[in-house]
């Protein structure tokens, strides 16, 4: 399983991203109308039609792609909507502590803030800076470099995740397990699949069914029988769907909320949109409703704000259902370091 994500994984993503209603944390790629950035009061921070792809604010950058002259090329956005770094990338990654993965004629390897290649090598691609490691794919396989560019772990596993909470997910001999910020396996490869730990808790799947574990590789959730989907643990909640209908569980693997709605978003600042017989609504981590959307559709929280579409449009409410910002967006994604990237007409 390969987690450094490719060019071709994009369009997969954005499809995610369409089905969620357009909140997902993924690039915003333009459809029919301009694409722009707001801040939390509605301002448009800066709008074009050149604008071929928006993605979110990290580090204080926005990675776009501008189409011109029958070229797509990468760049970035500062929070001043200036072009802070020229779009003259094939591919490119967000930021993460400071530096960005890029491809270009100039070569491939990591840039800076002013856009300055400081780190480059022989590398195939690169990840995103976590605890100061990211995953790099040599000539034969996959290792680990540090922020001056030199190799902590060698190139030797068949794929590499990002570092979250002190150890990365790594395939070897067909399966994947755990290292450690040393390079050590300290879960044994066993799993079909292998995530990022959230709050002591990491998704994998073990002879076909679904499970969590904990960081001495001790499944300590499941196997998860009849559940269909499992993600990562938010605000100490993770979200499962059994058949057709999504619930939460705790990191005991107790269901807190049952599965009984139609379509749910994951748990984020205290809350989560979730969709019932009576329409969308917010409820807290006990299940109870906290805020009564109706047929609006009410998506996740963040920072203080909820895009919702009410009549085929995309606007903000707040965590009372107070419209903050008037539906006027063909779509909206959820904001990032203070702005959202919208879809205009």
């Amino acid at each position: 399983m390969i987690y450094l994500e490719t060019k071709n994984s994009v369009a997969t993503l954005l499809l995610l991203a369409a089905a969620l209603g357009c909140a997902v944390a993924v690039a915003h790629e333009r459809k029919r109308g301009s694409i722009g950035y707001i801040d939390r009061t509605g301002q448009l921070l800066v709008t074009s039609k050149v604008l071929h792809e928006a993605g979110s604010f990290s580090g204080g950058f926005a990675r776009v792609r501008l189409h011109e002259n029958k070229l797509y090329r990468y760049g970035y956005l500062d929070r001043r909507g200036r072009m802070a770094i020229a779009a003259r990338f094939d591919w490119a990654r967000n930021f993460s502590e400071g530096m960005a993965w890029v491809e270009s004629e100039e070569g491939r390897g990591y840039i800076d803030g002013r856009g300055k290649m400081v780190i480059k090598g022989e590398y195939k691609d690169g990840g995103d800076f976590s605890g100061g490691l990211a995953a790099v794919r040599f000539e034969r396989g996959f290792g680990y470099i540090d922020a001056k560019g030199e190799v902590v772990i060698p190139g030797k596993f068949s794929s590499a995740g990002k570092f979250s909470e002190g150890l990365a997910s790594v395939g070897s001999g067909g399966k994947l397990g755990y290292i450690d910020r040393a390079g050590k396996l300290v879960i044994a490869p066993r799993f079909e699949k292998a995530y990022e730990f959230h709050q002591e808790r990491a998704r994998v799947v073990l002879e076909g069914r679904l499970s969590y574990i904990d960081a001495t590789g001790k499944v300590v959730i499941g196997p998860l029988k009849k559940v269909a989907r499992a993600f990562d643990f938010r605000d100490g909640l993770a979200r499962i769907r059994i058949g057709t209908r999504w619930g939460f569980i705790d990191r005991d693997g107790g269901k807190v909320v049952p599965p009984r709605y139609f379509a749910a978003y994951d748990f984020s600042e205290g809350v989560a949109s979730v969709q019932d017989e009576k329409g969308w609504s917010s409820i807290g981590p006990d299940g109870k409703v906290l805020l009564r959307m109706g047929p609006d559709w009410l998506m996740a929280f963040s920072g203080g704000l909820a895009p919702v579409i009410r009549d085929r449009k995309v606007g903000y409410v707040d965590r009372k259902g107070k419209l903050v910002i008037a539906p006027r967006f063909l779509r909206g994604f959820r904001f990032s370091e203070g702005f959202a990237s919208v879809e205009l007409e």
